[in-house]
């Protein structure tokens, strides 16, 4: 990598349990590779640098299954969603410059998407983020001006108070495919089932 993305970092936070699954969402097999296999290959798609994958609840099996990844084992997963964001943030060089952020179960988010969200990003070099249900969300990109703050997190709070504190309309960028996430195993069929169909530029889920 060269250039804007030599300092740039990726995180792909895939620490929770999947309770409502019952089993390691990001082992899920969907067209010949794992849905964490599909969310690094889209940023690299994106002309990106792999990312860091934060494991927590299933880091065994995922090391097992994939142990040329790139892994971060954040102990202490149970405490939430927050923490495994500033755990993630503590692993970075302290010359990073900015990160973005990834949810491991966004199934439906791709190069593209990221790759839009990155070309903001250069033009503005401000806190970046997706647009969906109205609201800010992840992925998100977070310059180095908030990494302290996201350090700071803790309990099962993300980084949605961050997005609705600093995240402006003018840096927001409308991304339907980040609506889409998968928590039980009814809706990974209807996903599977739906071949990613969008009508009118609407995701058809829920």
């Amino acid at each position: 990598m060269t250039g804007d993305t030599n300092q740039f970092a990726t995180i792909i936070l895939a620490a929770g349990a999947a309770r409502r699954f019952g089993r390691c969402k990001h082992l899920l097999t969907w067209e010949g590779r794992s849905l964490l296999e599909h969310r690094i290959a889209a940023v690299l798609e994106a002309g990106l640098p792999s990312p860091l994958v934060i494991t927590g609840a299933w880091h065994s099996e995922i090391q097992r299954a994939h142990p040329h990844l790139s892994l971060r084992h954040h102990q202490n997963w149970e405490q939430g969603l927050g923490t495994s964001i500033a755990f993630a943030m503590h692993c970075l060089p302290d010359d990073t410059t900015a990160a973005l952020l990834l949810l491991g179960d966004q199934v439906a988010v791709n190069s593209e998407d990221i790759q839009a969200l990155y070309q903001h990003w250069r033009q503005e070099k401000a806190l970046t983020s997706a647009l969906y249900r109205g609201a800010p969300g992840a992925p998100a990109i977070f310059p180095q001006s908030l990494f302290p703050e996201l350090r700071r997190l803790d309990g099962d709070r993300g980084a949605k108070a961050l997005l609705a504190t600093h995240a402006k309309p003018a840096n927001t960028i409308p991304m339907n495919h980040a609506a889409i996430d998968i928590d039980t195993p009814d809706e990974w069929q209807q996903w599977q089932n739906s071949n990613n169909e969008f009508s009118n530029g609407e995701a058809l889920w829920n």
